[in-house]
């Protein structure tokens, strides 16, 4: 995979990780770690290509396309072909076959989607066979990779690599957003372009940061560390799917249905949450925990809306027995002890 520099296709790239602040930061534009693959991959279709072809050595190891790997060069003295070295990785080099597995250089021809094997005389290639669906699905994956190349080249101010501090790390560059999507996971993407997903996503309710200037296409280059392993992920997101805290609170009280309550709603419940802290939010949501942390404990005796839990908060409301103010918002339903 290469998401990177030399070529222009999502098979083959550059190993990096980041580490700041002794955090891992995968960066899915230039790590290949597993989770920064693209989704789709046109390596798989180029070894099928490849693997159908008569190049001379290939016609007669006859090579399975898994067995194949390849690395693909661009010289600057022939524009828009590519040349490929062809390699059988179960072929085991040594001491005796220092070249065994080597099955030579062909050239693809984009436009043409044609190969040629130039080895015996540059001069006079020879065109080779290959099966024309394998050709056909080499290409069609490669046009959707180029779209990817595309939204890479279109980017102005670049976000993705090449700054010290990250990015992310200076004062008032980036905003906090929520993930909201009707699918179950939300992938990255390593180019602003809905054809360039990678394995890495996150899922309705992550919390991300989102660069203030780092937009192009409908994206926004952005920051999300898993809350268990403190692992950091930076990579494109659509922007349709990133909202504000603000918007999914009210979103939350709006679904919950909790406007223009009356005292009859209420009934007296107690807070039993195992001595813990029992926090309040703003609305039925995660996302939504009160900035100031405000709190009941175990013993407090507070007024429960007399609803059941909406997405497993209740609503309440206490009185400070001492100065009498009273403070509303959400809990998690199973701090209360309920009858």
């Amino acid at each position: 995979m290469r998401k990177g520099i030399t070529v222009g296709f999502a098979f083959f790239t550059t190993f990096c990780v980041f580490s700041a602040a002794s955090e891992e930061i995968t960066n899915v534009v230039v790590s290949d770690s597993p989770a920064a693959q693209p989704v789709r991959d046109c390596g798989i279709s180029l070894r099928k290509l490849l693997a159908s072809s008569n190049q001379y050595m290939i016609a007669h190891m006859h090579p399975r396309p898994e067995d194949l790997d390849f690395l693909i060069e661009e010289h600057d003295d022939r524009k828009g072909v590519e040349f490929i070295e062809i390699v059988n990785k179960r072929e085991a080099k040594n001491d005796s076959s220092p070249g065994a597995g080597h099955y030579g250089w062909v050239v693809y021809h984009p436009d043409t989607g044609e190969l040629w094997d130039e080895s015996a005389d540059p001069d006079h290639p020879v065109k080779l066979t290959r099966d024309a669906s394998a050709a056909q699905e080499y290409r069609s994956c490669r046009a959707v990779d180029e779209q990817c190349f595309q939204a890479v080249r279109n980017i102005n101010d670049d976000p993705t690599v090449g700054f010290y501090p990250n990015a992310f790390d200076v004062a008032g560059d980036a905003s906090e957003r929520y993930v909201k999507n009707s699918e179950s996971r939300q992938p990255f993407y390593w180019a602003p372009n809905k054809n360039c997903a990678v394995r890495a996503f996150v899922v309705n309710n992550d919390k991300i940061q989102a660069l203030s200037w780092g937009q192009n296409n409908g994206f926004v280059w952005s920051r999300y560390i898993n809350p268990t392993t403190r692992k950091i992920t930076e990579g494109w997101l659509p922007q349709e799917v990133l909202i504000t805290r603000q918007q999914i609170c009210d979103e939350a009280r709006h679904k919950a249905g909790t406007e223009n309550l009356s005292a009859g709603e209420m009934v007296t419940r107690t807070v039993a949450n195992n001595r813990q802290r029992l926090y309040l939010y703003d609305a039925p949501n995660k996302a939504c925990l009160r900035e100031e942390k405000a709190f009941v404990v175990d013993g407090d005796r507070v007024q429960m809306l007399n609803k059941p839990a909406f997405a497993g908060y209740r609503f309440i409301r206490y009185t400070h027995p001492t100065s009498q103010k009273v403070t509303e918002g959400w809990v998690s339903s199973e701090g209360l002890s309920l009858p």
